[in-house]
């Protein structure tokens, strides 16, 4: 859930409010993968090449409704993340016995461990912490809880680092570099704004 949070930061407030249809979450999708985009070119030329980029939870909503299936493990179903000041909480149902037996990799303890405890589908939320400041961030999970019970940091501490670190291929124990022409994420209530500048890191 970490990982999906943290990946799905972006977009800006053209579609919110508007219709919940498929159409619309299409729509939505797009704008996202079209912000997506602008974040991952780099910009030449004057300051307003590097006007801010805003994401809804609209269409951060949206983009994993139209597209979710894809990235996602199987038993994860009807995914969303909510945009708080410095921190992204993202939520699911997931069936944890269809999500360990996607990976038999007898090395891959965390699903295993999460479906002895967890019978059957579980609603799961997941609140993680986000600072950025000098073109990098920093993310920390704060909380997990599964169905009515907290996650023990120890178990939540296991996973990310000996499943989801390795599988996903990141490290929340540092910094993550943003890119060069953004220089800091500012989060607050249903949105993520990205702040970027013509100026290139020393």
């Amino acid at each position: 859930m970490a990982a999906v949070a943290a990946a799905l930061l972006v977009l800006g407030g053209a579609f919110a409010g508007s219709a919940t249809g498929p159409d619309a979450a299409q729509a939505s999708a797009q704008a996202l993968e079209a912000k997506l985009r602008t974040l991952q070119t780099v910009a030449a030329g004057s300051a307003q090449a590097h006007s801010p980029v805003v994401i809804t939870e609209n269409e951060a909503n949206s983009y994993l409704k139209v597209h979710g299936r894809e990235f996602l493990p199987a038993g994860v179903r009807d995914p969303a993340v909510r945009f708080l000041p410095e921190h992204v909480v993202g939520v699911a149902d997931v069936n944890f016995e269809e999500f360990s037996h996607v990976y038999p990799n007898p090395n891959d303890w965390g699903p295993k461990v999460m479906a002895a405890m967890f019978k059957g589908t579980q609603h799961v939320t997941a609140t993680g912490k986000i600072q950025s400041g000098n073109r990098q961030a920093k993310a920390q999970i704060e909380s997990v809880t599964v169905g009515s019970m907290t996650v023990p940091s120890w178990l939540v501490d296991f996973v990310v680092e000996n499943y989801l670190q390795p599988r996903y291929k990141f490290d929340l124990s540092k910094p993550i570099l943003l890119p060069d022409h953004v220089t800091q994420i500012v989060l607050g209530t249903g949105q993520a704004i990205f702040l970027r500048s013509s100026d290139k890191p020393r």
